[in-house]
Formats: C-alpha cells, sequence, structure tokens
C-alpha cells in the first residue's frame, strides 16, 4: 500500500512539474510551438484535485476564488482568460462578481468574465502569475454557483465537457480545452482543475 500511495505522489509531482516548468519541456521558451500557450486553471485544486473545491459565502459577505495562469518569463503584450459562471442565480441580483478593489466584472460577448494579465513584467513565482476574483452575495436567493474556465454551454448531449479534440472527457486523462485564442497567444485549460464552486448561505 505504502508503495503504490508512493508511486501516486511522485506521479502527480512528475505531471505538475511537465505542466508548470516552462523552459524545460515542449512548453517552455525554447519550444516555439508552445511559446505563446498558457494554462489558465483555479489556484485551490481542493482535497482530491479534481474539481471538488468548494467555498461558503454568507449573505452580504466577499469570497475570494484565486485564479493562476502559468506563464514563465514575459511578454510583449497582456494575455486575457475568461471565467464562465453556470448557476441558476440571477447575476446582479444574487450575486456579483467582482475585482480585488471591488469592480463589478461584466460579462463579454462570450458570456464570459474577462481576467487581464500582465506579462509585460516578471511575477514572484517562478512558472505562474496569480490573480483573484469575489464572488459578491447580495442578500438575493440563497444557492449555489459553478465557476468555470471553459464555457459551461460547451458541451454534449449527455453533459459531457467537449475536448479540443472533438470527444468528450469519459475517464481520468488530463485534456486541455481552449479557453482563448488570438493571434499572439492562446490560453488553455485542463480538465482536472477547471472549476470550484461556491454556495451562497
Amino acid at each position: 500500500m505504502k508503495r503504490y500511495i508512493n508511486k501516486f505522489v511522485l506521479t502527480m509531482v512528475l505531471g505538475l512539474t511537465a505542466l508548470t516548468s516552462c523552459s524545460k519541456d515542449e512548453w517552455g521558451n525554447d519550444n516555439p510551438e508552445y511559446q505563446n500557450v498558457f494554462i489558465v486553471a483555479f489556484a485551490d485544486w481542493g482535497p482530491k484535485s479534481n474539481n471538488d473545491k468548494t467555498y461558503n459565502v454568507a449573505q452580504g459577505n466577499l469570497q475570494e476564488v484565486p485564479v493562476q495562469l502559468w506563464c514563465e518569463g514575459t511578454r510583449s503584450f497582456d494575455a486575457e482568460a475568461f471565467v464562465y459562471v453556470d448557476t441558476k442565480l440571477v447575476p446582479g441580483t444574487d450575486f456579483q462578481l467582482v475585482d480585488a478593489s471591488g469592480n463589478a466584472l461584466q460579462q463579454n460577448s462570450r458570456g464570459g468574465y474577462t481576467l487581464t494579465w500582465d506579462l509585460h513584467s516578471t511575477d514572484a513565482t517562478k512558472n505562474h502569475r496569480r490573480q483573484s476574483i469575489y464572488v459578491k452575495a447580495l442578500n438575493g436567493s440563497k444557492g449555489d454557483l459553478k465557476l468555470m474556465t471553459f464555457d459551461p454551454k460547451d458541451v454534449d448531449q449527455d453533459g459531457k465537457l467537449r475536448i479540443s479534440n472533438g470527444g468528450t472527457k469519459d475517464d481520468d486523462t488530463q485534456y486541455y480545452v481552449p479557453n482563448n485564442k488570438t493571434d499572439q497567444y492562446e490560453v488553455r485549460c485542463i480538465t482536472v482543475n477547471y472549476m470550484v464552486k461556491v454556495t451562497i448561505d
């Protein structure tokens, strides 16, 4: 049993190293194909590291939800990543998403909330930049909302997440899913950490 646990931990460490070590693998600056391909994910992976992180926020309060973008080094441009909300609650009535200054984030034409990442300067951490969004409970209805790094409408008829090769996720394999793509860069999310749940009490 101990050998199995150690093997599992080693596999997780190697997998995260491959994801975050930009300069030493295919995601690094030495590989032109992936130099401007970034990964967005929620910063807290939850107890099982599989979309199981939950938060609770009382009416009238704020809940911080940290998000990170994997990118080593600097670029001559900013990058935008999108966060989506899947809920039956009403934005602007039951809740708002706000930034660190308390400014309400607005939905864009795609239905997502835009996070802008400054890539001009180096960050304190080696391989990723971090910022937070905040869920503000507006003393309306109680309930759950899911924050996601992929569009919750991008699923098949069975509700499974579509992936970049046109299939759907039906096992424990990690896949990369497009989040935003421009002429300068591409932002992807990963299927193991694309969602957190916030419950308004």
